[in-house]
């Protein structure tokens, strides 16, 4: 790249200390930045004597003490809204555990409840075969009876004109029968109940 020439265009050296001659501040510019500097003194010296006054001093000595103590709620504040989230945790967490108890102990009750009716089913299902099987042995003990009946009655004694006696003296294998029956039949009835 070629370099640039640039022009200036000067002020004439004669010409640049008449220009400063020429502009003089007024005499009533010069007491005004004189009463303002001694204003702005007065005030900054006020200041500074109230701001070493005890009054001041202790001002900021409350302030600063009221500043300390807002530092420790907030910081008290800040650890009880944790513990307050904390607890809150706790208090989902615990609600969480309640409902998994209550849907689980739902469940073990209707398991028990379905075993429960099983083994009603299975016990009634029992009886009815019990029942059918004692019913069955009764009649067959009603048979017996009614054959031992028929046998006293054929056996009774007899003379030339026939039986003497409709009901003969009862033979003593038959009377066993009967008892035995008669305590074989409870025993039977425990038995099918057991």
């Amino acid at each position: 790249m070629a370099p640039t020439s640039c022009c200036y265009s000067r002020v004439p050296t004669d010409e640049f200390p008449k220009n400063l001659e020429d502009r003089k501040l007024p005499v009533w510019v010069g007491i005004l930045l004189g009463l303002l500097v001694v204003g702005l003194s007065v005030a900054v010296g006020v200041l500074a004597a109230k701001a070493n006054s005890s009054a001041c001093k202790d001002g900021l000595q409350a302030e600063q003490e009221c500043r300390n103590h807002t530092h420790l709620l907030e910081q008290e504040l800040t650890r009880a809204q944790e513990v307050l989230r904390g607890t809150e945790a706790q208090a989902a967490t615990c609600n969480q555990t309640v409902e998994t108890l209550k849907i689980s102990l739902e469940k073990q009750q209707e398991l028990s409840l379905q075993k429960l009716q099983e083994e009603i089913k299975t016990l009634n299902q029992s009886l009815q075969i019990k029942s059918s099987e004692l019913q069955k042995k009764s009649a067959e003990l009603e048979q017996l009876r009614k054959e031992n009946e028929a046998l006293v009655f054929s056996k009774g004694p007899t003379n030339a004109k026939g039986p003497t006696n409709a009901k003969g003296p009862p033979n003593s294998g038959i009377t066993l029968r009967l008892s035995m029956a008669a305590v074989l039949l409870p025993l039977s009835l425990l038995a099918l109940l057991a």
